[in-house]
């Protein structure tokens, strides 16, 4: 049995590659507070959100290809999209980087990867605990 493709490791797998990606727009965001005309890019959450809404309607995780780039070998891990997303203000030369709301987008981020690799640590000691011949 592979405990990568169980749905619950595979959704908190999902999950922590998304947040990976997130942190390293917002790295990239920081990085060109200073670039005039930059606009700060973030992760589409609306395809994991749907994804956790089908997992508990009940009818398990399902994978649907709705794109040719989707699960592609090779295309990054697929289930990122970037979006572009002005933060709250824009500077005269046209930058719409606000280092506040990133500071706090990544603070954000780095408290919910901890909690998923809490979630997977869990998940893993439950697995080992089952698998203990009885008695022990």
């Amino acid at each position: 049995m592979d405990l990568a493709n169980t749905p619950f490791f595979g959704l908190l797998r999902s999950r922590l590659d998304q947040l990976s990606e997130r942190q390293r727009l917002i790295s990239e965001n920081i990085a060109n507070a200073s670039t005039p005309g930059y606009r700060p890019r973030d992760v589409d959450t609306s395809g994991f959100e749907r994804m956790v809404a089908s997992a508990a309607g009940g009818g398990g995780l399902q994978m649907a290809r709705t794109r040719p780039g989707h699960m592609s070998p090779g295309g990054g891990n697929g289930q990122t999209r970037v979006v572009t997303r002005d933060d709250s203000e824009t500077t005269i030369d046209g930058n719409a980087v606000v280092l506040e709301e990133q500071m706090s987008a990544a603070a954000q981020t780095r408290m919910e990867f901890e909690t998923g690799i809490a979630l997977y640590q869990k998940g893993l000691e439950l697995v080992r605990m089952a698998a203990r011949p009885p008695g022990r």
